[in-house]
This record gives C-alpha cells, sequence and structure tokens, in this order.
C-alpha cells in the first residue's frame, strides 16, 4: 500500500482538478482563498511524490505518466476558469498551453527516435513559477473589500497581492524560454527528420 502512495498521489491531482475549477467558478473571495489552499496542496504533492517513489524504489512507468499528466491537467483546470470569470487575458493562457503541447511534442518524437530531451534549468524552473504567479493571482482576487483601512487606504496586504502582473510576467518569460530551450535541442533531430527517407523497396 505504501509503495502505491506515489501513484495515489498523482490520482489525486486529477480528481482533485474538477473541484478547482469550481472553487475558481464560483467567483467569491472565500472559494478563490479555497482554491489557494487546494491548489498548493497539489503542488506539495506534485513535490512529493518523486521522492517518495525513489525513496522506496517504486518509480514506475504509470507513476511517471500519472506525474506527468496531472500536473498538466491541475494547471489547465487552474488557467480555464480564470479566463470565464475574466481573472487572467486568454493570450496568456494559450501561451501556457501552447508550451505544453509542444513540449510533449517535442519530447514524445524524440523518444520515438531512441532519443531523451533532458528538462533544462528553464524548465525546472518554470512550473515553480507558474505556480506562484497563479496562487498570487488567485489571493488578488480574493482580496475582500473589508480589508480596506476605515480611511479607504489599501492595506500592506491588498498591496503586495496586487503585486500580481510581475509574477505573471515571469510565467510567460519563462514560458517562453523553457519552449524555445526544448526546441533547440530538438532543432539537430527535427532538422534531419524534417525530409523522411524513403524506404528501400525491393525490386524484386
Amino acid at each position: 500500500m505504501l509503495r502505491a502512495l506515489p501513484n495515489m498521489l498523482g490520482l489525486f491531482r486529477i480528481l482533485a482538478t474538477p473541484l478547482l475549477m469550481w472553487l475558481i467558478l464560483v467567483g467569491q473571495p472565500e472559494t478563490y482563498r479555497w482554491a489557494v489552499v487546494l491548489f498548493l496542496s497539489m503542488a506539495v504533492s506534485d513535490m512529493l511524490d518523486g521522492a517518495i517513489a525513489r525513496r522506496l524504489d517504486a518509480v514506475s512507468p504509470l507513476g511517471i505518466f500519472l506525474d506527468t499528466i496531472s500536473d498538466k491537467i491541475s494547471v489547465v483546470g487552474v488557467l480555464l476558469p480564470m479566463i470565464e470569470r475574466d481573472l487572467l487575458s486568454g493570450w496568456v493562457v494559450l501561451v501556457i498551453i501552447m508550451r505544453e503541447f509542444v513540449v510533449s511534442g517535442l519530447r514524445s518524437f524524440a523518444a520515438a527516435e531512441g532519443q531523451i530531451i533532458a528538462a533544462g534549468i528553464w524548465g525546472k524552473q518554470k512550473h515553480v513559477i507558474t505556480v506562484v504567479a497563479l496562487v498570487w493571482r488567485l489571493l488578488a482576487a480574493g482580496v475582500r473589500p473589508d480589508l480596506a483601512t476605515p480611511a479607504g487606504e489599501t492595506t500592506l496586504y491588498g498591496f503586495m497581492v496586487s503585486l500580481w502582473p510581475i509574477p505573471m510576467t515571469m510565467a510567460v518569460v519563462w514560458t517562453v524560454f523553457s519552449a524555445a530551450d526544448y526546441v533547440w535541442k530538438a532543432w539537430p533531430l527535427l532538422c534531419q527528420k524534417w525530409r523522411p527517407v524513403p524506404s528501400q523497396a525491393s525490386d524484386e
């Protein structure tokens, strides 16, 4: 049972995504804050499952598959309802989702050719920065009007969360450069396979 814990954590992120989407779609300050709690719990589980799997010597193809798709599903599960609630611009979401398609396609293509494209520093940092940016934006959406001072001035907390465009800009930059890093690493293989070599049919 313990050796199945990493897979269960990956499955938890997938099953929790609809609830996460619902909390954001409700669009109330309280539900935004609950969405932050749930999303952070999912992020922590993402950090733990790989470490637990290695510690228990329970790394498996199923675990790798669940870890990979659960990360993408959970992030998309945050992005889409944020468009619906007008918390993010559609082009920001498009850039982040397009990057996932590009990277997944390149890695699958390279794997079919017997090569592995390792994640670079941009890719490793991208997910963390994206999670921070999304949490920051949800916290800003969850600020209650009664948190203002009696004079109507913004509190320090309100000011801090209003700075969410800064981490969100960083998330977009890291998204673009991490995608470019994958394309750069795959470029020689892409050029090599650009013109498919015809199979040598027998004349006999």
